[in-house]
């Protein structure tokens, strides 16, 4: 169920894992992404009560690098809204870039216990880890 979208992301439902769907479509700059990300944590907590197993997937295949100042805002400031929210599990999908993949692994690195997230090569792999 699509719920958001724009040219740089596509936030939606997938009823059958339940996640939330965060799909990059291209390079963000800051200010898009960090609404992206606010976005994703109004939707998240809206469709909470719907989906009480609800999670988070992230496809970040082709987004390329994200700041490093703009993840560490997503560490500070947003996981702790999801995590109050509920959100136990974040699923990504790498970027198909090193510079991307380098993000993600800076991201995955600054967490800490928050939430558990793994990251994955496939969208099934993701889905998959999700539901269990």
């Amino acid at each position: 169920m699509e719920l958001f979208e724009n040219e740089y992301v596509k936030l939606s439902i997938d009823k059958n894992v339940p996640c939330l769907e965060w799909i990059g479509k291209k390079y963000m700059p800051s200010k898009e992404f960090r609404a992206s990300e606010e976005k994703s944590v109004q939707l998240y907590c809206e469709y909470k009560n719907i989906y009480p197993q609800l999670e988070w997937f992230v496809d970040a295949r082709d987004i390329g690098p994200i700041a490093p100042k703009d993840t560490q805002w997503v560490v500070n400031e947003i996981l702790p809204h999801f995590a109050t929210a509920g959100l136990t599990k974040e699923g990504f999908v790498v970027p198909k870039n090193v510079l991307g993949k380098m993000t993600v692994n800076y991201y995955t690195s600054r967490v800490g216990k928050i939430i558990e997230i793994r990251i994955f090569e496939t969208v099934t792999a993701a889905k998959n880890w999700l539901k269990a």
